[in-house]
């Protein structure tokens, strides 16, 4: 066993709850996956509220049950892809875009609608031939980074021995994409329901042919596309989690700022490609190949507090937000104390 992965079972020895949690999540880790997603992206950030478990339950499970379906299967989907075809951390982020075009595409259509709501002036700001590209840009960026890549990173540093290890069958892969499949689905036929919206014949074939497309790009990449450039860490913990934290308030900065100003969309998003490029190679020079792991699980927390912060930020003023966040506080600081700076073992996270 290595080094990180002993720590975190002496971690767990004892009869204390949390202890007990852990211990049932390392014989679970698709529940493990199917909390930090749509966890992360949904609950955390109060995209989807748990607020209507008190106010309408029906409508709160209906919606945990398209939340699930579509996001703990598309990343076990990417996960069981990125292993069996042997492919690294290009070929996640691509299917991770292929996820969001599912997702936002096919599924609640805000890449398409223009008065979905969840845009807001980015419905209009960007629209060229049906599509809101800036819109799309972020959103798609988002899916990418908290959909999957997060939750997969974080699901081997949560439970180290799961890595490199397949989650599903050939029947799980199956019912993965059939849930995938009906979650998208209904999602469709709620949108169409709400604001009688439908993209048309164009922008299905379009979208998913751009899927397609994204499939085959990331099978044909190769695995050390993005590999850290070096073998030992020089990123220091504080930037990591800075880099983390500012990823999505420079997209939100750039896509809402400038929506009054003579500037091209074009250019926005340009230069918003330009930063998450930028901010990715930074991480890719100095993260590491080794001992880097307590470096990602603060690059990690960064992220995941900017998520935190932005929920609370929507929700001023409502206290359900909080519920989540003495367990984020709590699932890092066991992942911080677990990956001290000691071991000398490399990262393989999927």
């Amino acid at each position: 066993m290595s080094e990180p992965a002993a720590r975190l079972d002496r971690s767990t020895v004892g009869p204390s709850r949390s202890g007990r949690v852990l211990l049932f999540l390392k014989a679970h880790p698709i529940l493990c996956l199917a909390l930090l997603t749509p966890g992360i992206p949904e609950y955390l950030s109060t995209s989807s509220s748990l607020l209507t478990l008190v106010t309408s339950p029906p409508f709160f499970f209906l919606q945990l049950g398209i939340n699930v379906g579509q996001y703990t299967a598309g990343a076990l989907l990417i996960r069981e892809a990125a292993l069996r075809w042997k492919k690294g951390w290009a070929s996640v982020f691509v299917l991770g875009l292929a996820y969001g075009i599912v997702e936002e595409g096919l599924g609640d259509n805000t890449l398409f609608n223009s008065n979905h709501g969840a845009d807001g002036v980015l419905g209009s700001f960007g629209r060229f031939g049906g599509v809101n590209w800036v819109w799309a840009t972020g959103v798609l960026a988002f899916h990418v980074i908290y959909s999957v890549g997060l939750p997969l990173l974080l699901l081997g540093l949560a439970l180290p021995e799961t890595r490199g290890r397949s989650l599903l069958g050939d029947r799980g892969i199956a019912l993965a994409l059939l849930s995938l499949t009906l979650a998208t689905s209904l999602e469709t036929t709620i949108v169409f329901g709400v604001f009688h919206y439908w993209m048309g014949p164009t922008l299905l074939v379009g979208a998913t042919v751009t899927v397609i497309l994204l499939l085959a790009v990331a099978y044909k990449l190769p695995k050390d596309l993005l590999s850290a450039k070096t073998e030992r860490p020089s990123l220091g913990t504080f930037e990591a989690w800075a880099v983390g934290f500012a990823f999505f308030p420079i997209a939100f900065f750039l896509e809402y700022g400038f929506t009054g100003r003579p500037i091209p969309p074009s250019a926005i998003i340009l230069v918003e490609l330009l930063a998450f490029g930028a901010l990715l190679e930074r991480i890719r020079r100095r993260v590491g190949q080794r001992s880097n792991e307590y470096l990602l699980v603060h690059l990690a927390f960064g992220f995941i507090a900017w998520q935190a912060v932005f929920g609370f930020l929507l929700t001023l003023g409502l206290p359900y937000t909080l519920m989540l966040d003495p367990f984020v506080v709590w699932f890092f600081l066991r992942l911080r104390r677990a990956y001290a700076p000691r071991g000398t073992e490399s990262t393989r996270v999927i």
